[in-house]
């Protein structure tokens, strides 16, 4: 399915790597439901290995590039430029949606979070394979060779800085979600999949932003039990006159979880 994705994509003159990244995202959220416990705890062990060959691959190929790239081209201005925009970007889109966020959040986004997103959340691996794709004309060389340097530098100094920032900014660091979660985390649960409890659910639906709230109730009354096995059965949630319909969606396991 992710291949198609990404297939489609480039049929269409979209991009595929984003296209994958959204198709990642979307069946991480309702394939967790439909796995073992077993399968889950192997499936995550899986990926986690090929995270870090392909983080290793990605970036020992950015090295590369680097230094056997034919036809940089360094513009000291376009490079300031773009390091100022970047900055400017990423500072407009954090703390004006952290403040919205908070406006309908009781656990709010804390001043420390917000300043460890703006620190530490330029890399730029995806930049990078986009800005690799096509060099042919002087103003993509430049682009491409200005997004290097910026995601070189976003590794070595604010990736190398992390830990020490975290630090100073008094964020707890080593926590696993699965183990150790915060009170705000239950939307993290929920968005997860990973079947919490009644009581956790609905404190999260009613702490969130109708937006949130509205999207979880379809989501979870109607798209988890056709494509899960999780979520109330759609016998509960389908009018009475869909009772045929409903009965051939759902899973026979939906019926043994509590919804």
């Amino acid at each position: 399915m992710s291949w198609s994705t990404f297939l489609l994509a480039e049929a269409c003159g979209f991009t595929g790597v984003v296209s994958v990244l959204f198709c990642g995202i979307t069946q991480a959220h309702y394939t967790y439901n439909n796995l073992s416990e077993e399968s889950t705890k192997r499936t995550k062990q899986l990926f986690e290995v090929l995270h870090f060959l392909a983080e290793n691959f990605i970036f020992s190929y950015m090295g590369l590039a680097l230094f056997t790239f034919q036809n940089h081209v360094f513009s000291p201005i376009f490079i300031v430029g773009a390091f100022i925009a970047i900055f400017i970007g990423r500072a407009l889109n954090i703390y004006p949606l952290s403040f919205l966020i908070n406006l309908g959040r009781r656990h709010k986004v804390r001043g420390n979070f917000q300043h460890m997103m703006m620190f530490a959340g330029l890399r730029g691996a995806m930049a990078f394979a986009l800005a690799i794709r096509d060099t042919a004309t002087y103003a993509r060389q430049m682009m491409f060779t200005t997004t290097l340097l910026i995601v070189f530098f976003t590794v070595w100094v604010f990736g190398g800085g992390t830990t020490p920032m975290l630090s100073w900014l008094h964020i707890r660091v080593g926590v696993d979600p699965d183990q150790d979660l915060q009170p705000c985390g239950d939307s993290f649960q929920v968005l997860q999949g990973d079947g919490t409890q009644a009581e956790g659910q609905s404190k999260t639906k009613q702490e969130s932003a109708w937006l949130f709230r509205l999207w979880y109730t379809f989501d979870h009354n109607y798209l988890k039990p056709i494509l899960t096995h999780s979520g109330p059965p759609l016998t509960t949630t389908l009018p009475a006159c869909c009772g045929p319909l409903a009965r051939c969606l759902t899973s026979p396991q939906a019926y043994e979880c509590p919804s």
